[in-house]
């Protein structure tokens, strides 16, 4: 019985190209209801990789106590202090509306602060500021003399030279519908801040946190997707169009494109896992990776229209020397994306899943679509088929002549940019994601750090497992721990348990400075601690700093900003520090959303890592099978592997700074340049065994057949990505940037190393 092979499968589907075509359509309309099921979830926690310690401390931490997601409204005073009538009757209207805001569980800001003071052996506590309107010039010059020496406040709430305060609102984290309920508190919130800000306009006024950050995070996907989409489909298909002057190809190619976005998409939806700040990156992977299997079906296509063949026999022979390299870069470049499982990030795994899914479509909307219907119609070709060709032989000619001194250069070249890489840092900043134009949030948090220091909070679980947070022994180890980080270069302020003690009793002393400290008496502390929370007004307990039972509390530091390597080093310090005073099983690590962001590049590298090797074994394995060889996986390693380490290089050596979607561009940028690879070892393997060729000639056969469809590709996939610069999230341009190095680099090591290593190194004889 004859083996099914790829001539039988060409001229069978081309038979029954009816049946085909009926076929993708219905699936293309089944998979298309899943896009009215599509969501967003803009939330940057689901970032935060699963499992790491620094998300398990920060998790625990934010169960423990009220939730640390805070919106901050920030208010500068241009003209002098904010200690006057008008500047704090504005922070106090803020402060009460902000109250109203749905979600929100707690407000602190200047002129609510629990203000603690004794009358007569009583202990007071009011606000800070009441009323500002109907107050006098002393009593505003009082009350900026004794800012200073409220330690909660000072430096936190309003900044050193007093023109700088904050309204910080906590919000209860939303449920499933974070986009809506987002949408619905930063509207209500923006509703009183706009009218505010036009009529105070000796105030600076910003919104910045978080919440806030989530709330315009689709706002810009949805403003860009209709600008940067167009955009690059008009740059690819106008490239196309001028090198390879066929309308019908280009429509072609649109059509796979179209088809292949709607069924992933569709997909998506269908398999519930929402869409995030990636989005804008599944549709241009997708439609460059479409582009490429188009670019060498047609390639071969037109090769053998310009001989006089027919449009059905040209496509039967595209197909048949195009099914199985097809095949195989689908499978390889979905390996590459699926690397991306191995990273315990929700959503770049989706990203990976989502753009494996929408390759694997692209190729079969290629094969069982276009190709038959295609082969109804005689497609004019262009002359400059011929010219093409011509160029493209004449490239491998001159790289052959040019051998030795290809290598030699290529070699030396590699080996000096691969010496850059460990000039790259692991760095990300959550709160510098995003560039100026749509939104100033990123200006906006410089500005507000440069003047308040706000911006890097961390928090530290501290724990009395022999008895409760009031215990003076143990506030006495929270008070030595507190001053140490003060004294630190890189703190700004710290909140703790021991501090609001040591005011208390200062206080029940009439304020008597000498008696700042921590009382000595078990039962006195109890019973201090008692009567303040019993003063506090509702909402501002200190549920947000003491557990229920009692037994742990909150120490809150804010930092200066600085790198994911300045803060390491303040970590090893914190960490040296407790393991000398033996606390380390009282006082956790630092813990915050600025933290995480900080382990979250490193832990992905380490992941991708592990990934890339598997993927690797897995394509070199698979490209070993399907060659038949040793020889060739073995070869095709450098080529394959080369251009991502001259990347990374590259980074170091102009940039620097790797942030999470420069690590990805490993994973994701290694199928692609596997295609490049597994495109010219095809041609050269055909042209070996079953033509009998030399190296030389089987190597001039690459180019010729292939050579100028991995020229367009790449110019492809490099205008393509780039176009992705115009996008807002600075994530995903440093993601393009990366990728369009290891396109070009994966380009010039094929075209100027592959074949030379093959001239070297392939001495099998075939009969």
């Amino acid at each position: 019985m004859k083996i099914f092979d790829k001539k039988d499968f060409a001229k069978l589907l081309i038979k029954y190209r009816y049946l085909s075509i009926g076929l993708v359509l219905i699936v293309v309309c089944l998979l298309a209801t899943g896009l009215t099921k599509l969501t967003f979830n803009p939330d940057l926690e689901t970032y935060f990789p699963e499992g790491h310690p620094a998300v398990i401390r920060y998790n625990e931490i934010d169960d423990m106590f009220i939730p640390t997601d805070n919106l901050i409204i920030a208010v500068h005073s241009n003209e002098g202090t904010l200690f006057n009538g008008d500047s704090l009757k504005v922070i106090e209207e803020l402060t009460k509306k902000s109250w109203t805001i749905p979600y929100s569980v707690r407000v602190d800001s200047l002129t609510n602060y629990s203000y603690v003071k004794s009358v007569n052996d009583d202990l007071i506590v009011e606000p800070f500021i009441e009323e500002a309107e109907k107050k006098s010039i002393e009593f505003f010059e009082k009350r900026e003399n004794l800012v200073a020496g409220e330690d909660i406040i000072y430096k936190s709430l309003i900044s050193e030279d007093k023109k700088t305060s904050v309204v910080s609102i906590i919000v209860d984290p939303p449920g499933p519908n974070k986009e809506d309920q987002n949408s619905e508190l930063i509207n209500y919130l923006l509703g009183f801040i706009e009218p505010i800000k036009e009529s105070n306009e000796n105030l600076d006024i910003r919104l910045l946190g978080n919440p806030y950050l989530d709330y315009i995070s689709p706002r810009i996907v949805k403003a860009e997707m209709p600008v940067v989409m167009p955009l690059m489909l008009l740059l690819i298909f106008l490239i196309v169009f001028l090198m390879i002057r066929s309308y019908a190809a280009v429509l072609a190619t649109f059509i796979v494109i179209l088809m292949s976005l709607i069924a992933t998409f569709g997909s998506i939806g269908l398999l519930g896992n929402p869409l995030n700040q990636m989005v804008s990156t599944i549709p241009i992977l997708i439609i460059t990776l479409a582009l490429a299997d188009c670019i060498h079906l047609f390639s071969i296509y037109f090769q053998n229209r310009i001989k006089g063949i027919s449009s059905k026999e040209s496509m039967e022979k595209s197909l048949e020397m195009n099914i199985q390299p097809l095949f195989l870069t689908t499978i390889s470049t979905c390996i590459g994306f699926l690397c991306l499982n191995f990273i315990e990030v929700t959503p770049l795994r989706d990203l990976g899943n989502a753009v494996a899914i929408g390759i694997g479509f692209a190729f079969i909307f290629t094969i069982f679509f276009i190709a038959p219907i295609v082969s109804f119609f005689e497609v004019k070709t262009a002359s400059k088929v011929t010219k093409q060709t011509r160029f493209s032989t004449s490239v491998g000619s001159f790289i052959l002549k040019n051998g030795n001194k290809l290598i030699f250069s290529i070699t030396s070249i590699s080996f000096l940019i691969l010496l850059c890489i460990p000039m790259n840092e692991l760095d990300e900043n959550p709160t510098q994601m995003y560039a100026e134009g749509f939104t100033s949030f990123s200006s906006d948090t410089l500005w507000l750090d440069e003047k308040l220091s706000v911006t890097f909070p961390v928090n530290f679980l501290a724990t009395n497992e022999e008895g409760q947070v009031s215990d003076p022994d143990f506030l006495k180890i929270l008070d030595k721990f507190s001053v140490w980080l003060e004294e630190r270069e890189q703190v700004n302020h710290v909140t703790s348990l021991a501090n609001n003690m040591k005011n208390l009793n200062k206080s029940m002393h009439g304020d008597d400075p000498e008696w700042k400290r921590i009382p000595e008496n078990a039962d006195l502390s109890a019973q201090y601690l008692f009567f303040y929370e019993m003063s506090l007004p509702m909402g501002l307990d200190l549920n947000s700093s003491i557990s229920q039972d009692r037994k742990s509390t909150k120490i809150s530091a804010t930092l200066k900003d600085m790198s994911s390597n300045d803060f390491k080093e303040f970590n090893n310090e914190v960490l040296r520090y407790l393991r000398q005073n033996n606390l380390e099983n009282m006082i956790s690590e630092a813990s915050s959303f600025r933290v995480i962001f900080t382990y979250m590049t490193e832990a992905i590298v380490n992941s991708l890592l592990y990934g890339l090797f598997i993927g690797i074994l897995l394509i070199t394995l698979i490209i070993g099978l399907f060659f038949r060889s040793y020889l060739l996986p073995a070869l095709s390693i450098f080529p394959n592997i080369l251009p991502i380490g001259m990347g990374f290089g590259l980074w170091g050596l102009f940039v620097g700074e790797v942030g999470f979607m420069v690590a990805v561009g490993m994973g994701s940028t290694l199928g692609v340049i596997v295609d490049f690879t597994v495109h010219f070892l095809s041609k050269y393997e055909l042209a070996r065994k079953e033509f009998k060729k030399s190296v030389e000639e089987s190597v001039i056969y690459s180019f010729e057949t292939v050579g100028f469809a991995l020229i367009i590709m790449t110019v492809v996939l490099a205008l393509g990505f780039s176009v992705l610069n115009l996008v807002t999230f600075i994530p995903i341009q440093d993601f393009a940037k990366f990728s369009v190095i290891c396109f070009v680099g994966g380009l010039i090591i094929n075209f100027l190393f592959l074949p030379n290593l093959l001239m070297k190194f392939d001495k099998r004889k075939f009969d």
